[in-house]
């Protein structure tokens, strides 16, 4: 028995229902948080290039590959990643700046800790208007938020409930099975698709 995948069944159980309520209702776009999250991450991404291009030198000169792999993610990557990926990259390019050994070669080209801190406070921006998946789901229902919202939180729902049904594939293996199956009915209407569990 798995109680994560039993937990997240529950989860997906609760999104679905959401999903089903608002339904009839007339849906209504929130725009608060959404503006304010893409306001902060447009500005981190303006902010960004200031740091990333000293931060990647240092890295070579140390020489630090980790340093250098998130130092030298292009404007397009960053863009592509989703609201945690991003504040969690942003976070460790932060931390990293603020290293013992990377902080005193930034200052060296000026860019102190006062200097860096209109970053850290576009980050806290956007983690404040972009708050937990769960929370902001349930925010969005009470005030009306579009159906596709809902319906893309429950999927996200769905995807993790895929990953912890791959447990299965050693624990019930017929269950497993039969849970795919079911996963390409539910996603293709049982004519095969791109988004299967694996």
């Amino acid at each position: 028995m798995s109680e994560a995948a039993a937990a997240q069944a529950t989860e997906v159980t609760t999104r679905y229902a959401q999903v089903a309520g608002a339904r009839g209702g007339t849906a209504k776009r929130t725009k608060n948080l959404t503006e304010d999250a893409k306001k902060a991450k447009n500005e981190l991404m303006e902010l960004l290039p200031a740091l990333l291009g000293p931060l990647s030198r240092i890295a070579t000169r140390l020489p630090d590959h980790d340093l250098l792999a998130s130092a030298t993610l292009s404007n397009k990557q960053l863009r592509k990643l989703r609201p945690l990926a991003f504040t969690g990259v942003v976070k460790a390019i932060l931390d990293s700046a603020a290293r013992a050994d990377v902080a005193p070669l930034l200052t060296k080209q000026g860019l102190t800790a006062t200097v860096l801190k209109p970053l850290r406070d576009a980050l806290t921006a956007f983690q404040t208007a972009q708050p937990a998946t769960r929370q902001t789901i349930n925010e969005r229902i009470v005030a009306g938020a579009a159906l596709e919202d809902l319906l893309s939180a429950l999927m996200d729902e769905v995807r993790q409930l895929d990953a912890d049904m791959k447990a299965f594939k050693l624990l019930n293996r017929p269950l497993y099975e039969g849970y795919v199956q079911a996963r390409k009915l539910v996603t293709t209407g049982g004519k095969g698709g791109s988004e299967e569990v694996k």
